[in-house]
C-alpha cells in the first residue's frame, strides 16, 4: 500500500468555518483492502499482522490529519443477513475468511477499543446498512458526514452533507464527483447496480446488460421502474427482451443493492464522541504485535509531554508562591507547602 493510496486528501478538511463532522469507517472494506495490499507481514511467532498494520495506517492517518470529534467503525456481525434470507445465493459463493486474516480481527477490535472508537454493528444487517442509517440521520441533524470505504456501493449514500472518501482511489466523492465517475447521480446508483448486477455479491442483474449499458439506460429513463415500464419501447433487442423476461430479477437486484437507511438504531452524538486514546493499552498491544516503530512513537510522544506537564506544575506553584508573598503571613505560606485539603471554619 503506497502512501498516496492511504492518504486522506486535504479536500476532506478544507475550509475555515468550523463544522460538525462525523467520520464513519467501513471496517471490513478497509480491513480486506489492507490484507491484500500488504503481504507476508508477521511477527517473530509467525502470526500474521498485515491486515492489522494496514488498517492501522488508514486509521492513524485519519486521526492525525482530520482529528475527528465524532467517529465510528461499522463491522459485519455474520454472513446471515436480511438479504441472504431474501435471496439465498446472495454472497453465497464467497469463500470463507482467509485463515491468515481471521486471527487478526480480534486484535483490530482491541485496537479500536484502546483508541476509544465505537464499534457499530447490528445482527442480521450489513455494515453498509448501519453506515447508511447513521449517515442519513446525522446529515438530517446538520452534521457533515464522511464515509471512509473502498466500496463503490456506498456512492448511493452521497448527498450534500454526506461525502465518500474512497480509500481504494484516495479520492473524496461529493454528488458531482459520483456522477462524473459513475455516470449517474447518487440517487440512481442503485438502478445501475440492479441492471448490471454484481458478480462479487451474486447480485444477478439483467442478463445482457452490463455496466456501460446500464448507465446509458438509466440516464435515458431516469430510474429502473420507469425503464421496466417502457421495456417494450427499447430498440435494442437484447435489452428489450432481457428486461421483459427478467422484470422480477431486476426488482430483486435493486432490493439487494439498496442500502438500508432506517434501521432501529438512533444517532447519538455523545456515544460517537472520540475520547483520548488509552496510550498504555496501545503500547502493550503494539509491543505484543511487535510493531516496534509504533511503540517508539508512543514513547517519544510521552517523553515530549513530560517536560510540558512539569513546566505547567512549576508555573502553578510559582504563581501560588507569589500570591502567598503578596498576601503575607504565615498562614498563606503554610497553605502553599501543604497537601492537606482546606476546611471552612465557622
Amino acid at each position: 500500500m503506497t502512501d498516496s493510496q492511504s492518504e486522506l486528501p486535504t479536500a476532506v478538511s478544507a475550509g475555515s468555518a468550523p463544522r460538525r463532522r462525523l467520520f464513519l469507517i467501513d471496517g471490513f472494506s478497509n480491513i480486506f483492502r489492507a490484507f491484500y495490499a500488504i503481504r507476508n507481514l508477521s511477527n517473530s511467532r509467525g502470526e500474521p499482522t498485515n491486515a492489522i498494520f494496514g488498517f492501522l495506517q488508514i486509521l492513524r492517518k485519519l486521526l492525525r490529519d482530520e482529528q475527528p470529534e465524532l467517529i465510528g467503525v461499522a463491522l459485519d456481525v455474520s454472513r446471515k443477513t436480511v438479504r441472504s434470507e431474501k435471496f439465498e445465493a446472495y454472497k453465497a459463493h464467497r469463500p470463507p475468511m482467509p485463515e491468515d486474516l481471521r486471527p487478526q480481527i480480534p486484535w483490530i477490535r482491541k485496537i479500536l477499543e484502546a483508541y476509544h472508537i465505537p464499534i457499530l454493528e447490528l445482527p442480521n444487517y450489513e455494515a453498509d446498512d448501519v453506515l447508511g442509517t447513521l449517515a442519513t440521520r446525522a446529515a438530517e441533524e446538520g452534521y457533515e458526514v464522511v464515509l471512509v470505504s473502498a466500496d463503490k456501493d456506498l456512492m448511493q449514500l452521497v448527498a450534500p452533507r454526506i461525502s465518500l472518501f474512497h480509500t481504494g482511489r484516495s479520492k473524496v466523492y461529493d454528488p458531482a464527483g459520483v456522477e462524473e465517475d459513475f455516470g449517474v447521480p447518487p440517487a440512481e446508483v442503485t438502478d445501475v447496480l440492479a441492471l448490471a448486477g454484481d458478480t462479487s455479491d451474486n447480485v444477478p442483474g439483467v442478463p445482457g446488460i452490463g455496466q456501460k449499458g446500464a448507465v446509458q439506460l438509466i440516464r435515458e429513463y431516469g430510474s429502473l421502474e420507469a425503464l421496466l415500464d417502457a421495456a417494450g419501447e427499447i430498440k435494442r433487442k437484447s435489452y428489450r427482451e432481457g428486461l421483459e423476461q427478467n422484470r422480477d430479477l431486476a426488482e430483486l437486484s435493486k432490493e439487494l443493492v439498496t442500502i438500508h437507511r432506517d434501521l432501529p438504531i438512533p444517532f447519538e452524538p455523545d456515544k460517537l464522541h472520540r475520547d483520548p486514546p488509552d496510550d498504555a493499552a496501545l503500547r502493550d498491544i503494539f509491543a505484543e504485535l511487535e510493531f516496534h516503530s509504533l511503540v517508539e512513537e508512543l514513547e517519544a510522544a510521552a517523553q515530549k509531554e513530560r517536560p510540558t506537564v512539569a513546566a505547567a506544575e512549576a508555573t502553578t506553584a510559582e504563581a501560588w508562591q507569589k500570591a502567598a508573598t503578596a498576601l503575607s503571613g504565615e498562614v498563606c505560606a503554610f497553605l502553599v507547602g501543604t497537601d492537606e485539603p482546606l476546611a471552612l471554619v465557622a
